[in-house]
């Protein structure tokens, strides 16, 4: 019988998805380049940073933003879901009529505040290519703060805040957020060891979900019950590191009594937090939530939905369903980025290959393997094949 040959490279794969793999993907997953925007960013007195990436290709920013919309918006959970289930199967539902039915886009702003330059290697200001292997784990929370942004279309600011001369440095988040509330209806400040753990959720749903009304200033989480989180008056603290604030004159005095308050002009022994831990944290959570008091002035929010992460669950249950703090471990951003392109990536990977898998599998078990030969088999080495598949499925 004649040796039967046949082509393995048959066929290459084609369309938009082999484009995407070989000119963009590989830049995704390694670097995430950060690219700073070219407009001011509150008004003249905030100038951007200057950034450029040594040997970017002219079209790295397109082909980036392009590659982002191909990964994630297929599957973007719907603004007025009425539920969404986790990856543990776990069901969240809708507690009523969605307030937030249409996308936000750039009413929003991810906000990242650090008064550190941030130019070291594998950090994020750093002009020389970032490597993956040398990626400082708080760039990589940052860089999916930007990257969340994209998804959404919301707008993205980092902010290199001036120095406080006389308090602890995370003070100066406070009235950073107060500048940026000034032109964004919405802000959402991360601590670069914060992350959305579902980057395909929006916005929009969490704040459906969570029942942010028109009258909440700001949403925070609460912080595990330990006995290092609680204030003076015998109450947990909420977590300065993850805030949801919303833009009106009275979230302006809140930030305003907030910023002044180590002054002791209107709360007697602030001036304890400036250097003392919890800082920022601290001061707002043993006074200025208790001048901010109306109901819908301060939504809490829950521990096991928007602060920890799975490591710390041991602590309060803390694991971080929506919104991950890696307070655990300053390492787990690199992971956690890693999981929140992977698990999206590797599903449509997959799905790819068996779409196009007409063109790129071959099935030779047809044939059999005669010295350095392949041969077709004789219709009855088939048949005995099959009747062999057969009897070996009998129980």
């Amino acid at each position: 019988m004649a040796a039967v040959n046949f082509n393995l490279n048959q066929l290459s794969p084609q369309g938009r998805w082999r484009r995407i793999l070989l000119f963009a993907i590989i830049p995704l997953l390694c670097t995430f380049t950060y690219y700073a925007y070219g407009t001011a960013l509150f008004s003249n007195r905030f100038a951007p940073l200057p950034y450029t990436q040594a040997n970017a290709p002219p079209n790295v920013s397109s082909s980036m933003a392009t590659v982002i919309r191909e990964l994630y918006q297929p599957i973007l959970l719907p603004i007025t879901a009425q539920n969404f289930t986790d990856e543990d199967g776990d069901v969240y539902q809708l507690p009523g009529e969605p307030r937030f039915k249409k996308p936000l886009g750039k009413k929003v702003l991810i906000l990242d505040i650090d008064s550190r330059p941030l130019n070291g290697t594998g950090q994020l200001m750093n002009k020389e290519k970032m490597e993956w292997h040398s990626m400082r784990p708080l760039s990589a929370g940052m860089l999916s703060h930007y990257m969340f942004a994209k998804i959404h279309g919301y707008d993205y600011k980092f902010i290199r805040a001036p120095d406080y001369a006389d308090r602890w440095g995370t003070w100066v988040k406070v009235p950073m957020m107060k500048e940026a509330l000034k032109t964004h209806e919405i802000i959402v400040f991360m601590d670069s060891d914060v992350m959305f753990h579902y980057p395909h959720v929006p916005l929009e749903w969490l704040l459906n979900y969570w029942n942010i009304t028109a009258e909440t200033l700001v949403a925070m989480a609460i912080d595990p019950d330990e006995s290092q989180n609680y204030d003076s008056r015998g109450n947990r603290l909420v977590n300065t590191g993850f805030v949801i604030a919303q833009q009106s004159k009275r979230t302006q005095e809140m930030y305003k009594a907030w910023g002044e308050c180590p002054l002791e002009t209107r709360y007697e022994n602030c001036s304890k937090w400036k250097f003392d831990w919890a800082h920022e944290q601290a001061a707002f959570g043993n006074y200025i939530r208790y001048d901010f008091d109306r109901p819908e002035d301060i939504k809490v929010l829950p521990c096991v939905e928007a602060n920890g992460a799975p490591e710390a669950n041991h602590r309060g249950g803390c694991r971080g369903v929506f919104v991950r703090h890696f307070w655990i471990d300053k390492q787990l951003p690199l992971k956690a980025l890693t999981d929140t392109v992977m698990q999206y990536f590797v599903p449509r990977l997959h799905a790819q290959y068996h779409e196009e898998s007409a063109n790129h599998v071959v099935d030779a078990k047809g044939f059999k393997l005669v010295g350095a030969d392949v041969v077709e088999k004789t219709e009855e080495e088939k048949n005995e094949d099959s009747e062999s598949k057969n009897q070996k499925e009998v129980p």
